[in-house]
Formats: C-alpha cells, sequence, structure tokens
C-alpha cells in the first residue's frame, strides 16, 4: 500500500507538472473508482485549472478554480494498488480506470485492485471526510502526538498503525523506525518513557524523509508518477528482512504478527 513517502511523491509530481494546467477532459473507464457519478465528477471539475494540491497522511486533495472563481476539490486515497503516471506513448490496459486531460497532457489512474476511491469535497486541506483522520505524522508535534499515544496500553506497532492517531505511517516504515529507536514492537507507550517516544516519533519522520528522497518503496505495484519504482528498498534495515542478521548486531531478525501485520525486529537491538 502507497505509504506517506509514496503519496508525497505523487502529491509533489501532481504540483510540478499540472498546477496552472486546465482539466479539459475527462475519460471514465470503470466508474466504480469515483464517489459521485461519472456526471457529477466531470461536472465539477472539467473546465477549471488546478490550482491547489495538498496531502494530509495517505490522502491527496486536488483544488481546481474556474474562471468565475469558484472551486471543486477531489480527494483522493489510492489504498493498495492505485498510481497516477504520465508516460510517452502510454497504452493503457485493462487496470486503467480514468484519463485526466490537462490541455493535451493525458495523466492517468491505474488501480489493479480496485480499492481507491476518488471523491469530491468540500473543502481541500480540512473535508468533513477527513475527520476520522488524525494529523499529519510529518507535521504533527511531539506534545500533541503524546497526548494521543503516551497513555495507550495496545502495542507501539499497532498505534503507530492506527491513522486516527497520527497519518501516514504503514507497514513498511512503522518496522524501521521502531529498530531506528530501538523499540520492540511489543512494547506499550504506557511503559515506555517521554525521551523513548520522543525518539520514537523522530525516527518516523527521519524515515520518511529518506523514503521520501528515495522515491519511496517499491515491492510490488507501486511507482512514481512517471513509472519508475521508488528505491528506498535498497535502505530497509528490517521490513522483508526476516531470518537474516541485523546490519547492526548480527542478531538474526525475527518476524511476528503484532496487530495482524506481519512485523520484522531484530532481538539484539529492539529488546522488550
Amino acid at each position: 500500500m502507497p505509504e506517506l513517502p509514496e503519496v508525497e511523491n505523487i502529491a509533489l509530481a501532481l504540483k510540478k507538472n499540472l498546477t496552472g494546467r486546465r482539466l479539459t477532459g475527462l475519460q471514465v473507464d470503470f466508474a466504480g473508482v469515483l464517489a459521485q457519478s461519472t456526471r457529477v465528477t466531470r461536472g465539477a471539475l472539467v473546465g477549471k485549472v488546478l490550482t491547489h494540491v495538498h496531502r494530509h497522511g495517505k490522502y491527496l486533495i486536488l483544488g481546481f478554480t474556474g474562471d468565475d472563481g469558484t472551486q471543486a476539490f477531489l480527494m483522493i486515497h489510492l489504498r493498495m494498488t492505485g498510481q497516477f503516471f504520465i508516460l510517452d506513448g502510454f497504452i493503457p490496459d485493462q487496470h486503467v480506470h480514468l484519463a485526466f486531460d490537462f490541455d493535451g497532457l493525458l495523466v492517468h489512474y491505474r488501480d489493479i485492485r480496485k480499492f481507491g476511491r476518488l471523491e469530491l469535497v468540500e473543502d481541500g486541506i480540512a473535508p468533513a471526510a477527513l475527520s476520522h483522520v488524525g494529523p499529519d505524522m510529518m507535521k504533527v508535534r511531539f506534545s500533541e502526538w503524546h497526548r494521543r499515544i503516551g497513555s495507550r496500553r495496545a502495542p507501539i506497532k499497532a498505534l503507530l498503525l492506527n491513522q486516527g492517531i497520527a497519518s501516514g505511517l504503514g507497514n513498511i516504515y512503522v518496522d524501521e523506525s521502531l529498530f531506528l529507536a530501538g523499540v520492540h514492537p511489543e512494547a506499550r507507550p504506557c511503559d515506555l518513557s517521554e525521551e523513548t517516544l520522543r525518539e520514537v516519533l523522530k525516527r518516523g519522520k527521519q524515515v520518511m524523509r529518506l523514503a521520501i528522497k528515495h522515491g519511496g518503496t517499491t515491492f510490488m505495484n507501486f511507482t512514481n508518477f512517471h513509472g519508475k519504482p521508488g528505491n528506498f528498498r535498497r535502505k530497509l534495515r528490517v521490513y522483508g528482512r526476516g531470518g537474516q542478521a541485523c546490519r547492526d548486531c548480527d542478531s538474526v531478525l525475527e518476524k511476528i504478527v503484532v496487530g495482524g501485520r506481519g512485523t520484522v525486529f531484530c532481538p539484539g537491538c529492539q529488546a522488550l
């Protein structure tokens, strides 16, 4: 699933390539990815200029402005396999469900599993549809994050995945963040010091900044706006390496299940 770094790379590409361009057409081959009807979506967006791109956690919100000043906002959640890209000479396959025409520049939305959703919302920053989502993990301050998580008794791995506490971290970057912080994934925040929790948040932001720099992580389907995979996979210390040696202490990395998710950690560097 695309996590915050992957979505941020898409947001940056959309801003760079499409800001100021007018949406002149919208081809819909599978309307199931749209929350509203094709007619309503076209009516709200076509003819307007893309003026605003905002990311909150794993969500994108595109803002469009008409010549008369009217605005419309399209919220995008890529879920598991959603992709946006532009490729010269691209021939759409059966997994391309939408094609946005920005003054002759085609941007394709491809989603193998069809779980992604594109929804018209009423606001470009904090729509009601995101009221259940916590603050963005890259922007949240420690005091607010600590208030939300510090006294909790559930495993910290599960709480970091809880998008209602803070939004953006997924399985890959939680494992990496906890390794760098030296915290066991089954540790409970209520048992950890404020200093240790501050380190967890610091390392989470550090990992995401590095992943953004390297274009995100690709294991299966993620590619950037131009169809290129992310290369942060080469930087992974624990995720996907269960049974291999820790690069810091040579302990064998263990794989367990926490909160229903496969989890890899180092028993030497992350003692419970």
